[in-house]
């Protein structure tokens, strides 16, 4: 066992391209990653986005953005 304390936890996120479900519905993506940042817009234009950092976050999304990740190792 390891000194209290001393153990970190790491926490990854990842934003994953639409299914054929969500495409067929329309979904609007509402999570954006900008600055090593996670940003969560709302769908009402009313309220201000929420800002989460994490430390490590994968944008799989859309492949000609540049903070595009891959599945490739």
């Amino acid at each position: 066992m390891t000194a209290e304390g001393s153990e970190k936890v790491k926490v990854a996120v990842r934003v994953r391209p639409f299914n054929k479900r969500e495409l067929d519905l329309g979904t609007k993506a509402v999570v954006r990653m900008c600055n090593g940042q996670t940003i969560l817009d709302h769908i009402s234009d009313d309220k201000q986005p929420k800002t989460f950092a994490f430390d490590h976050s994968f944008y799989s999304t859309d492949p000609n953005d540049p903070n595009f990740a891959g599945e490739l190792a």
